[in-house]
């Protein structure tokens, strides 16, 4: 979806036991709706899905994002196996979800290499 020539892309890829979307661009209230849509492609593919959202490449954000990641936390949070990592949370972004008092509720980690390595099924 392109807004004033400014795009959302995300670009999902699926390592074993999770899956990674590395999200980039424009998030608002007129983009969220295709982040919303992979979201919804991950959970067709399991119940109780272990995402990864990979943030960094974010260039705008509105208040519009922290909705579409509480949402996405409450739906992992209604699975038995589900979870959900934040991954190179722009330091605006972090400070939004600290000022609303949700920041403690995501898993964050510095790389996409360590939140598939936390996400391993524990044996």
């Amino acid at each position: 979806m392109d807004h004033h020539g400014q795009a959302l892309w995300v670009r999902a890829t699926h390592r074993g036991h999770c899956s990674v979307l590395e999200v980039g661009g424009h998030l608002d209230f007129i983009t969220a709706s295709t982040l919303a849509q992979h979201v919804g492609e991950v959970w067709a593919m399991s119940d109780g899905p272990r995402l990864v959202l990979e943030l960094s490449q974010l260039a705008f954000y509105d208040s519009t994002a922290l909705g579409v990641l509480a949402q996405t936390r409450q739906r992992v949070q209604d699975t038995a196996t589900g979870r959900l990592v934040l991954v190179g949370l722009p330091d605006g972004l972090a400070h939004l979800l600290l000022r609303t008092g949700l920041l403690s509720h995501f898993e964050v980690r510095d790389d996409i290499e360590q939140a598939v390595a936390d996400l391993l099924p524990q044996e």
